[in-house]
């Protein structure tokens, strides 16, 4: 949105219509490879501004990129449980056997 001020769907929103006088919002949605949505990669400005097309494509590029690392911290997360819970069990049969 070049200027959130001319949006009828802004005019209560408090950073558009309060002190801090948003102008400007674009965003590109931050999607789970399975699915799910979890909010936007926005930008902000008090200025009035204009994206290119190529501008947008790399906006969708960077929310891609913050989902990539999203899901690659739950994976390794989801990781380290596992080698947890495995090396537990392994501990629990080695105490079986001394």
């Amino acid at each position: 949105m070049e200027d959130a001020r001319r949006d009828p769907r802004n005019l209560a929103n408090p950073l558009v219509a309060g002190e801090f006088g948003l102008r400007f919002y674009a965003a590109a949605p931050l999607q789970t490879h399975d699915g799910h949505m979890l909010g936007t990669f926005c930008l902000i400005d008090q200025k009035q501004r204009y994206l290119t097309e190529g501008q947008k494509l790399i906006l969708q590029d960077m929310a891609a990129i913050a989902m990539d690392e999203i899901e690659l911290r739950l994976a390794a997360r989801l990781a380290a449980q596992e080698n947890d819970r495995q090396l537990t069990e392994l501990k629990q049969q080695l105490a079986r056997k001394a």
